[in-house]
Formats: structure tokens, C-alpha cells, sequence
């Protein structure tokens, strides 16, 4: 696993829980705005995802990665930030995070593969001491067949939502294998119960690199 210095890249990550009122006006409004970040100082890419399932508790998740924290505030500053969110759910998860570890296979899907997005709640001191319960079964998720890679992000100060966790499988087939793995369903066992998952699959509906 890497790790990215303070001074380094930052990302924006912004879920709307569920019900989402107009998701397709948002879609359609997200992309639009994507390709006015396209020549914003310091935007890396953004992608906005939608779930699978239209009962899970998050419904879309928008993610924009910046080169420094200052191109995000300049950005902001400018009303680049993209559709308002809480016009179309009454409750929206925003914070600005950096990457702690990730790990890529080096495989990638034949076609659009899928991407499992894992919000974290639990109290923010105690991040460090979930993350060692953690890193065992993000360790067997990264050698599963159809895996591609993940980042894991925690928030910079206090968020609604410490740490999220981004991965991308070759299928839902693949991430399914992996939920039925009794080696990852041991590990995923002794998951604190400070801290509650809530894992879901999606799909991209808009995306600028």
C-alpha cells in the first residue's frame, strides 16, 4: 500500500443518501459541470456513480480528484463545485479526503468492470484502530480473482464519513465471488462494532480524466 504525503493530492467525495429526488436532473446537470472542470488549475478527474440497487441507502456518489487542496478551495471559490447537491437529497455526506492506501492488480476488466463503494461510519479518533482491523480482508479482497484496484480515503478533520473506500472488480460475478469467500467473510468477522459498512455496488454515469 502507498500512502500520499499532507501536502499532496486531495479528493472530493460528496454521497447523497437516499431518496433522491431528480436523480436523472443531477446526472444530467453533473456532466455538464464536468466539462466545465475539464480546464480548472489542479482538477485530476471526477466520476459520478450510481447504484445498482434502488434501495441502498446511498444512491450517488461524486468523487473529483484535485492536485492540492488549494485548487479545490479556488475551484469552490469560483462556483465550480457542481449541481447543488441538497436540492435533490436532504442529506448529503461532503468532505474533502485524502488517499491512505491503495493497491492495484494490474488486470483490467474486458468491458465497464463495476465499482464497490464502502462508506465508513464510526467516531473519527478512532479511524487508526479500525484501519488495523481493516487492512486483513482489504488484503484478501486485493488478491481475489476480478479484482482491479482500490483507494482508501480518510477525511481531512471531522466528517460524516470517516473513511470511503473506492474499488473496482471485472464483474459483480467477480465481487460476488469474493462476498461468498469464507477466507474474507472470517476476516470481514471481526469487524469492530463501533463502525458500521455500507457497502454497494454502482456504476459510472459520467466521468472526466
Amino acid at each position: 500500500m502507498s500512502t500520499e504525503h499532507e501536502s499532496g493530492p486531495v479528493t472530493l467525495i460528496a454521497v447523497l443518501e437516499a431518496p433522491v429526488e431528480n436523480a436523472d436532473e443531477f446526472v444530467a446537470g453533473w456532466r455538464g459541470h464536468l466539462e466545465l472542470l475539464r480546464a480548472a488549475p489542479g482538477f485530476r478527474g471526477a466520476r459520478l456513480h450510481r447504484a445498482l440497487r434502488a434501495d441502498h441507502r446511498f444512491q450517488l456518489v461524486a468523487v473529483a480528484d484535485w492536485a492540492t487542496a488549494a485548487d479545490l478551495a479556488a475551484a469552490a471559490a469560483r462556483e465550480q463545485s457542481g449541481p447543488g447537491a441538497q436540492t435533490y437529497a436532504k442529506t448529503v455526506h461532503r468532505g474533502v479526503y485524502r488517499v491512505i492506501g491503495e493497491v492495484a492488480s494490474g488486470q483490467q476488466p474486458d468491458g465497464a468492470g463495476v465499482t464497490m463503494v464502502n462508506a465508513f461510519e464510526l467516531p473519527n479518533e478512532r479511524v487508526e484502530e479500525f484501519l488495523g482491523a481493516w487492512r486483513p480482508r482489504a488484503q484478501r479482497a486485493s488478491e481475489s480473482p476480478g479484482f482491479v484496484d482500490f483507494r482508501m480515503h480518510q477525511a481531512v478533520g471531522d466528517a460524516s464519513l470517516p473513511l470511503v473506500n473506492i474499488a473496482h472488480y471485472a464483474s459483480v460475478e467477480a465481487w460476488k465471488a469474493l462476498q461468498a469467500d469464507p477466507e474474507f467473510q472470517a476476516r470481514k468477522a471481526v469487524n469492530p462494532p463501533y463502525a458500521t459498512a455500507n457497502p454497494g455496488l454502482f456504476e459510472v454515469v459520467a466521468e472526466v480524466l
